[in-house]
């Protein structure tokens, strides 16, 4: 009995641990943006996106929907992030699904953020039809900010016979993937300045994937924030 009951604490010494390290993965010091908040010490995040054209006489093009995430500066997100765009390189099985590995990393950071009563520092704003973005009233500290921009591709198989359906209708079938382009930058905010960004091709941090199987909806959905 001795013996059980020292097996049940060991185990709840492990539960209690492990949440300590969930608690303890968040490398993120929350007081410093809260006492540069109080202290009215904010400053502005902005930027756009754009398309850059072929020809030297057309103006650049807003690249449209974009979806933009600022959240405090954490190096254990940026190195889940650098990881994932390492492993592409390294391991092309896994480009597939590497935009929605990046998107998976972003919130398992922003529920950490709220678990830890820090929701609020999560800022989101999509683009803007011209392609500009901008947040203002950011505390004064070191920021991550994401930048998404979703396409979809489709590529619908041909259609089965009717006994192909009965026969495979419950296996995934292909319906296409979201093209996703990723901008990820290290932002520096201070009282009263603007941190501006230019997006395009050229700056681009990554560019992934996410395949869609008919499981998923039948439809195809738009990446979920």
């Amino acid at each position: 009995m001795r013996t059980a009951y020292r097996l049940i604490a060991a185990g709840l010494g492990a539960v209690v641990l492990a949440a300590n390290v969930g608690v303890a993965a968040l490398d993120v010091s929350i007081d410093a943006y809260r006492t540069a908040e109080a202290g009215g010490a904010m400053g502005t995040v902005s930027g756009r996106a754009m398309d850059e054209t072929d020809r030297r006489s057309a103006p650049d093009e807003p690249r449209v929907g974009v979806a933009v995430t600022l959240v405090p500066r954490s190096d254990a997100l940026l190195g889940q992030l650098r990881e994932i765009k390492r492993r592409v390189r390294a391991e092309p099985t896994t480009y597939p699904t590497s935009a929605r590995a990046v998107v998976e990393a972003r919130r398992r950071y922003e529920r950490a953020l709220t678990d830890a009563g820090a929701g609020d520092l999560v800022r989101y704003v999509p683009g803007s039809a011209d392609g500009t973005f901008e947040l203002d009233r950011v505390p004064a500290g070191d920021w991550v900010l994401l930048v998404e921009h979703a396409v979809f591709v489709s590529k619908p198989g041909p259609l089965p016979s009717r006994q192909e359906f009965d026969t495979f209708r419950k296996n995934p079938q292909f319906l296409g993937y979201y093209a996703v382009t990723l901008w990820l930058e290290e932002v520096k905010v201070a009282r009263g300045e603007t941190a501006t960004f230019e997006l395009n091709e050229r700056n681009a941090w990554m560019e992934g994937l996410d395949e869609k199987r008919t499981p998923d909806a039948g439809a195809p959905r738009r990446p979920a924030r």
